[in-house]
Formats: structure tokens, C-alpha cells, sequence
């Protein structure tokens, strides 16, 4: 699971920015279901502050040490610095698999990796590996990334999955697990293998349809949230059709029932709330299923505010989340704040053109309560967050 990570130089946060999951023992039980992270965190702000370039962090860790090997050797590293300015930018990502701690460090610029590292607690910390652009300087248990050739645009994480080199599997399996949605509109399709992959963009809703009628558990798990939020349903059916030998459709219909005659309606003659979910929930299965996080730009885009803490149950309900996946995501809306509370509430301010962001927990005082709705506090601006009109 994600415990944290932190960027400096990167997009509008200047001196930097640090997202933490982490769960101190003040913090109820109630919230914490007893363990010392949390899984689902909110990032909130006024339009323009910075939410989604705080999100996009996750998004290029991701394709950076998983897809980074695939540049071509003089392409440059695709991000923005603030400003565009020159100057190198650094990243922390911290995160558990099966009980070990890993910690991974990263300084580039646009044209090269100026240093990596990785390394792990168990008991106490361990440096796997450090590299100061194209040489290893350090190495435990790694001994076969001796054998590889680093290039300057390639993290050693990816490099070493093209070499096959299985101990930095479970390294390479985290950041694969990251899931962003409307960060940078990818389209990902759930494998038999449980791995969640990049593919066409996500607007294609041909896609969709495809997936859902290839995987039958998510399809099953997307209808029976439907059918909850939106009473009018019965049932969905995907017809596959095959408009000619190289071309097949699969068109969604939803089934509505009046006087006891059931009638099926198109995707396009259902309501912007029903077609983003339907378009969402394929994901939502996905990462619940392998144990992901979930990073959603813009959550409550077209759903109804009596919907958002139900989707949020599926990440704090050990039943519907054996595997402790976890969602990140920015919202608009202010009531889901009351449900959240400060630990689970980042704010996102912006002066001078350059943003920052802290928890509220963090905040000194007792302005905020666990006893008392968050909500009002936040309309009030005594804690930041909202815009100036």
C-alpha cells in the first residue's frame, strides 16, 4: 500500500509537496479501523490551486518506473518543472508489500536521471541500490543489475523489468497497481493476469463495453451498484454485434420495467450520472480486485453528493477491500468533508502563483474537531482551500 510520496520542482509546487496516508495514534479508531494508514484521502482546493498536478505526481512515478525503459535513448523525460525553469527535480514514494517497507528516491532533469535509490526496512533500513546517473554505486541482493546498461532516461526500476531481473518484481508490480483516472485520461483494461495496463483512451467507450462483456465479475459488480444508485434499472446487457469481418461492437442497453413490460434503453438515453459510473466502476472493480491505488481526478463530476460516501465505503470496508486498495481524489464537493474528517482531508492553497498543500491534521489549535462537521470550518476559510470571490 501507499504511505506516502513528495515532489519538489513539479508543475506548480515549487519548494514542494508532500501527500502522507500515514495515520498517527491520535487519530479515532473509528477512522483508522486499527491500522496506522489510511485508505482513501481527498485532496481538496479552490479551481486553479493545484489538486490535479498534486495528483499527477502518482501518474508519472508510475510511467516513469514502470514505462521508462520504452523511451527512445535521446527522448527527453516527459514532465514540467515550475515555471519551465531548469533546475533538477526531486520525488519520494514510500510504500508496503507484504509487510516490508520500501522507500524509492528520485533527482532528474527534462534531459537525464541525476541520481535513484531504493531501499527497504524491515527491521531497520537497507539501501538496495543507488545510482549516480549512469553508474551503480551501490548494490545488495541486486547482483544482476551489474549486468545491465542504465541510460540516462531510463530508471533502473523499468530497466531491470525488460532484463527480466525478478527481484525487483514486486518493486516494478506497485507502480503498476497505480491507477489514475482523469489525470491524463488513460484508458486501462484489467487482464487475466490481475494487472491493470495502459490501453486506447479512456473516452472510447467501445472499450468499456469490451471489457465489461470479456470480464463478467466486473460487469456483475458495475450492475449491482447501478441498480442501487439508480432505481429505474433492472438490468444491463452488452449485445455483441459484427458490423463486418474486421469489426465488432458491443452496445450497452439498460432495462427499465413499466406496468410489467420491460423496455431497453441505449447508453446515450441514460443520465450523465448512470454513464459516468458505468464508464468508472470497471476500474473501481480492477483495483479493489489487485490491491491498487485508485487516483481519481474530479470524483463527484456529474454523481450526486448522496453517492460519493458510498463509493468511498468500497475502500473502508474490509469486506469489499480484502486487499487494502486505496483512493486518492479530488472533489468539488464540500459535504463529503463531514465524512472524512481531518486525516483524511488534504488542502491545496496557491499565493504568488506557486502551491501548497498540508493535511488538516497538521493544523495547529482545536479550530478543527472530531466532534464537530468540517464542512462549516472549510466554507468559512479560517483553514484555506477555497476561493476568493
Amino acid at each position: 500500500m501507499l504511505l506516502s510520496y513528495s515532489a519538489k520542482n513539479f508543475y506548480c509546487f515549487k519548494e514542494g509537496l508532500e501527500v502522507s496516508f500515514k495515520l498517527g495514534k491520535s487519530c479515532p479508531q473509528e477512522i483508522s479501523n486499527n491500522k496506522d494508514f489510511t485508505n482513501v484521502l481527498c485532496v481538496k482546493g479552490a479551481n486553479g490551486a493545484g489538486k490535479s498536478n498534486a495528483l499527477k505526481v502518482l501518474d508519472f512515478l508510475r510511467l516513469f518506473c514502470r514505462d521508462s525503459f520504452l523511451l527512445k535513448p535521446d527522448a527527453p523525460i516527459g514532465y514540467k518543472t515550475f515555471f519551465n525553469n531548469t533546475n533538477p527535480s526531486e520525488f519520494c514514494v514510500e510504500f508496503s508489500v507484504d509487510g516490508i517497507v520500501y522507500q524509492y528516491d528520485l533527482s532528474i532533469t527534462k534531459n537525464e536521471i541525476l541520481s535513484e535509490k531504493l531501499s527497504k526496512t524491515v527491521k531497520r533500513s537497507k539501501t538496495l541500490f543507488t545510482r549516480t546517473k549512469n553508474k551503480v554505486e551501490t548494490i545488495t541482493e541486486f547482483d544482476e543489475l551489474k549486468k545491465i546498461k542504465l541510460r540516462s532516461n531510463a530508471s533502473i526500476i523499468s530497466t531491470a523489468h525488460q532484463y527480466e531481473i525478478k527481484e525487483l518484481a514486486v518493486v516494478y508490480s506497485f507502480f503498476e497497481k497505480i491507477i489514475p483516472l482523469n489525470t491524463t485520461l488513460p484508458k486501462l483494461i484489467y487482464n487475466t493476469n490481475d494487472i491493470i495496463r495502459n490501453s486506447q483512451p479512456f473516452a472510447e467507450l467501445h472499450s468499456i463495453n469490451q471489457n465489461y462483456y470479456d470480464y463478467p465479475e466486473a460487469f456483475a459488480f458495475t450492475k449491482d451498484i447501478l441498480k442501487k444508485f439508480d432505481l429505474g434499472i433492472k438490468d444491463i446487457k452488452i449485445k455483441k454485434v459484427q458490423i463486418d469481418k474486421d469489426n465488432i461492437e458491443y452496445n450497452p442497453y439498460f432495462v427499465h420495467e413499466n406496468n410489467k413490460k420491460e423496455y431497453e434503453l441505449p447508453f446515450e438515453l441514460e443520465s450523465s450520472g448512470t454513464r459516468s459510473l458505468y464508464n468508472q466502476l470497471f476500474f473501481y472493480y480492477g483495483v479493489l480486485e489487485v490491491g491498487g491505488v485508485f487516483v481519481l481526478d474530479e470524483f463527484d463530476v456529474n454523481l450526486h453528493p448522496d453517492i460519493l460516501p458510498l463509493l468511498i465505503d468500497l475502500f473502508t470496508n474490509k469486506e469489499t477491500n480484502p486487499h487494502n486498495a486505496q483512493l486518492l481524489f479530488t472533489t468539488h464537493n464540500s459535504e463529503i468533508l463531514n465524512t472524512l474528517g481531518k486525516y483524511r482531508t488534504v488542502l491545496v492553497n496557491k499565493e504568488a502563483n506557486e502551491s501548497y498543500l498540508y493535511r488538516l491534521d497538521e493544523l495547529p489549535g482545536d479550530i478543527i474537531r472530531n466532534d464537530r462537521p468540517l464542512e462549516p470550518v472549510y466554507r468559512s476559510g479560517k483553514i484555506g482551500g477555497v476561493p476568493k470571490v
